[in-house]
């Protein structure tokens, strides 16, 4: 693609410059918020500044058009200085980045293991965290049905007792007519806390939401 596609066509068609992007990853935040802190941006017309949001995670990406690579590079930085500055501590990466990688690095930078026991989310925890090469990650347990919050939290501590780990992460969806419920509770060395939300979204995304959110947590550590 480098080396012979993208010369090809910009001989072939005159074109001239390059455009390139930047994309930031931001968790534990709503795309209103963000809109609201950096919408001026978003009026600029080089680099262009747009958002995308998922559920539990809003992207900002950063678009330069310039004759050179280094031309682009510079735009960019200028910008993402000022949205970094402004969202702060809700970034969690650029890019390639992943919240499971980034959850896992903090895990893994105080020596600690990581468990987590979910239910109504598909597996989908569990098979994230799964894919990261990283001793971190002890094993998850997927739950066939929906305990009380109660009983999450003693699922959750009872499986983090039988593979030694230290931290566990205990996330449960309650299915609703308008919005779904979950809970998640968070066990570490310092702390065992519970957390109650509510999703009034599509029911086919309260899963990722709430995977995110959990994941969020963990980066939060």
């Amino acid at each position: 693609m480098q080396k012979e596609v993208l010369p090809y066509l910009r001989e072939r068609y005159n074109l001239k410059g390059i455009i390139k992007a930047r994309i930031l990853h931001t968790a534990g935040v709503g795309e209103s918020q963000i809109d609201s802190l950096i919408g001026d941006l978003e009026t600029f017309s080089n680099p262009t500044v747009g958002l995308s949001a998922h559920s539990g995670q809003v992207d900002v990406r950063i678009t330069a058009k310039a004759e050179s690579e280094s031309e682009a590079d510079a735009l960019i930085q200028d910008v993402e200085n000022t949205v970094r500055q402004r969202l702060g501590d809700w970034i969690y990466g650029a890019d390639q980045d992943t919240l499971e990688e980034v959850a896992l690095q903090v895990i893994s930078e105080r020596d600690w293991k990581l468990v987590v026991v979910e239910a109504g989310l598909g597996g989908n925890m569990t098979r994230r965290l799964a894919k990261i090469e990283s001793t971190v990650f002890q094993g998850g347990e997927v739950l066939t049905t929906r305990p009380s919050p109660g009983e999450l939290l003693a699922f959750t501590q009872s499986y983090l007792l039988s593979r030694n780990a230290e931290v566990g992460l205990g996330v449960v969806i309650y299915p609703g007519e308008k919005k779904q419920d979950f809970t998640m509770v968070l066990i570490t060395p310092q702390e065992t806390q519970q957390f109650d939300r509510s999703y009034g979204g599509p029911p086919q995304y309260v899963s990722r939401w709430a995977l995110n959110h959990g994941l969020n947590l963990l980066r939060n550590l």
